[in-house]
């Protein structure tokens, strides 16, 4: 158990969840104290399955874990979405999520849910947001149309791409796809052709 810092519910209402990094042990601290798993309070459990209504996409990959017991489907969920330890609440005290750090579970690089179930990727110069997974799936199609798909304006999608070479330090596309293939991600496949900027039906 973590006691070098004071983090989210230990002084408050929020909630933190994490996992011990020597002992392999779940914890979560929330409204002052602190609970090993399976004895997480029903107020963090809730949070953590309406958050997972909220992410129909994650249930679906969380369905296709190998051998995955339906007891252990809870656990899995927050371990592979809060199981490090930052100075940022998995929950606030008005239940609001956030998922700012990156946890190493042992199965980066070897994962066929990294990127799917987790939110952030480790890359050479720092993490992959969720947004810029998002991106990064998309990797093969013109930029503006990649604005389109996602409802983001072009110049959101010009900082993603021009912050994801810098973190990947890959200068282009083809190499972005590649690398993103490498770690596990599935590239959505483009329904148009595409020639000098323009596409059409196939």
């Amino acid at each position: 158990m973590n006691k070098q810092k004071i983090y989210a519910g230990m002084i408050d209402k929020g909630a933190e969840i994490w996992e011990d990094f020597d002992t392999k042990i779940l914890w979560c601290s929330h409204n002052k104290r602190q609970y090993k798993w399976p004895f997480f309070p029903k107020k963090v459990i809730d949070l953590v399955k309406q958050d997972m209504l909220n992410n129909p996409d994650k249930i679906i990959y969380l369905n296709q874990w190998p051998n995955l017991r339906r007891e252990d489907r809870i656990y899995r969920y927050m371990l592979c979405n809060f199981g490090g330890l930052d100075d940022k609440p998995d929950f606030d005290k008005h239940g609001n999520v956030s998922r700012s750090e990156y946890y190493d579970c042992g199965l980066r690089g070897k994962c066929q849910f990294e990127g799917k179930l987790c939110c952030s990727i480790k890359v050479s110069n720092g993490y992959l947001s969720k947004s810029e997974i998002e991106v990064l799936k998309l990797i093969r199609l013109p930029d503006k149309l990649i604005a389109d798909t996602l409802h983001r304006s072009p110049e959101t999608i010009s900082t993603h791409l021009q912050n994801i070479r810098e973190k990947t330090g890959e200068s282009d596309k083809v190499n972005l796809a590649l690398f993103a293939l490498s770690i596990g991600i599935t590239l959505n496949k483009p329904t148009k052709t595409y020639k000098n900027g323009n596409h059409k039906n196939r």
